[in-house]
């Protein structure tokens, strides 16, 4: 098993620009959980670094391989997106479905951005919609990009976060999940294909991440094909099976058992041959046994 593990890192590391071979389950979670922890660990110490220099009014180092989380992110890119076309090819999938984890972060973006602007607008007491409009201004007003992103910092950093969390709660609290069906009961009276249109175009934003996330795993999770495909042979390898029955010989691990040296193996073909001489003379010549 730790052989069949280290395998796995070998192949991580070596066959990064391979998009054509097999990968099983074994070499795929071996391997990828284990660089996106690395990852996520490492992401909070280079945010407060970054969030460190904006306060200082400095502008943050940019090359991406000074932060461990950015820089392990864009160096195993490529092999993670190779392991995973290797690992759908193994389960008899197209590689394209490796683009199913763009698509989620695609969506999930999309989403994010809307919830970040639809909350804070619909809040009745107007801290929402002050705030926003005063984020605006502010890098509005600022005259280069880092002036911009040194003021939105000072300014995110004298906030309350904890009462405009508690605001931005409550106003989720209040949302009525069936407006949404209302608001497509109300398109559907007056056109119905375009009540479907926003209903779908709806579905597809909020669930879709999660669906395209799910569908990921349901295939990185599927066993291997047995056998060769297009892709190539299969990387498990095939259980000895007997040519009868197509079971496994139960007693094929009791075989040393039985096991003969070399001269007991002669003596018992010595012995057998002179069975069959005795017999020969018995029964084909007449004579008399001994």
């Amino acid at each position: 098993m730790i052989s069949r593990i280290i395998s796995a890192f070998e192949s991580f590391a070596f066959k990064f620009l391979d998009f054509d071979g097999r990968a099983t389950r074994l070499e795929y979670w071996c391997v990828i959980p284990l660089v996106w922890l690395f990852i996520f660990l490492m992401l909070p110490g280079d945010a407060s670094e970054v969030w460190g220099h904006l306060l200082r009014r400095e502008v943050p180092p940019l090359n991406p391989f000074h932060y461990g989380s950015l820089g392990l992110f864009l160096f195993t890119f490529i092999p993670r997106l190779s392991l995973t076309v290797r690992r759908l090819h193994d389960a008899g999938r197209s590689g394209r479905w490796a683009k199913l984890p763009f698509t989620a972060v695609s969506l999930g973006l999309v989403l994010s951005v809307g919830l970040l602007t639809a909350i804070p607008m619909s809040d009745p007491s107007g801290l929402g919609p002050g705030l926003m409009v005063a984020g605006a201004v502010t890098a509005s007003l600022s005259g280069s990009f880092w002036e911009a992103l040194f003021n939105l910092a000072a300014i995110a950093n004298a906030l309350d976060w904890d009462a405009i969390l508690d605001m931005l709660l409550g106003v989720a609290a209040q949302a009525d999940p069936g407006g949404v069906l209302d608001q497509t009961g109300a398109i559907a009276a007056h056109d119905p294909v375009l009540a479907f249109q926003y209903l779908f175009h709806f579905t597809l934003i909020a669930l879709g991440p999660f669906i395209a996330l799910l569908l990921h795993l349901y295939f990185m999770l599927l066993p291997s094909e047995r056998g060769g495909n297009t892709h190539g042979t299969s990387p498990v390898p095939p259980r000895t099976r007997e040519a009868h029955g197509g079971e496994g010989n139960a007693y094929a691990g009791y075989a040393y058992l039985a096991k003969r040296t070399e001269e007991e193996e002669r003596k018992l073909q010595a012995a057998r041959k002179a069975q069959v001489r005795e017999l020969y003379q018995r029964r084909v010549l007449g004579k008399p046994g001994s």
